[in-house]
């Protein structure tokens, strides 16, 4: 029975990557979903009531930065993210391998630099409990979302560098004399 080339086989580091993936994106869905749901009855509560909720803008700006990193997350484990890769994707196969790897070295750099002063940030803000103004909620706990997210992000992208960097690279017709 032959293996298909096209496709690397499914292994236990992937299957985690893809739970991770459908976690995060139900997340975000859920977070949009509740967005949705409290700007809707805002709305009703300040039109029809006269009572606008005086937490609804800051809890939904809360769960819009929950569902961008945990969306992200899901972007940057399928490699969805959008990028300008035209010069690469001409340049021989030599070429796009360093330039992934430089790419994906400058990006984890970034991103785990700002993690960590995110991260900093919110125990910072957990230590002072520090507290936001209509929901009286810590204010450590949106921040988490960066430092998580970016974290995970990071993560993400070093497994997926080292399953690139642990495959063979097949030759394009190109490549053959």
């Amino acid at each position: 029975m032959s293996e298909d080339r096209a496709t690397p086989p499914h292994g236990l580091i992937d299957r985690v990557g893809d739970a991770i993936s459908h976690i995060c994106l139900a997340i975000a869905a859920v977070s949009l979903l509740c967005i949705v749901a409290i700007n809707g009855l805002n709305v009703a509560a300040r039109y029809v009531f006269n009572k606008p909720f005086s937490w609804g803008e800051e809890l939904m700006l809360f769960l819009m930065i929950l569902s961008v990193f945990a969306g992200a997350i899901a972007v940057t484990w399928r490699n969805m993210h959008i990028r300008i890769d035209t010069f690469i994707e001409r340049a021989p196969p030599a070429a796009r391998r360093v330039a992934m790897v430089v790419g994906s070295l400058v990006a984890i750099g970034a991103l785990v630099t700002v993690a960590h002063t995110s991260a900093r940030v919110a125990m910072l803000l957990y230590g002072f409990d520090q507290r936001s103004d209509a929901l009286n909620a810590p204010s450590w706990i949106p921040q988490s979302f960066v430092a998580i997210g970016l974290g995970t992000i990071s993560l993400m992208m070093a497994i997926k560098l080292v399953q690139a960097l642990m495959r063979a690279p097949t030759p394009t017709p190109e490549d053959r004399p």
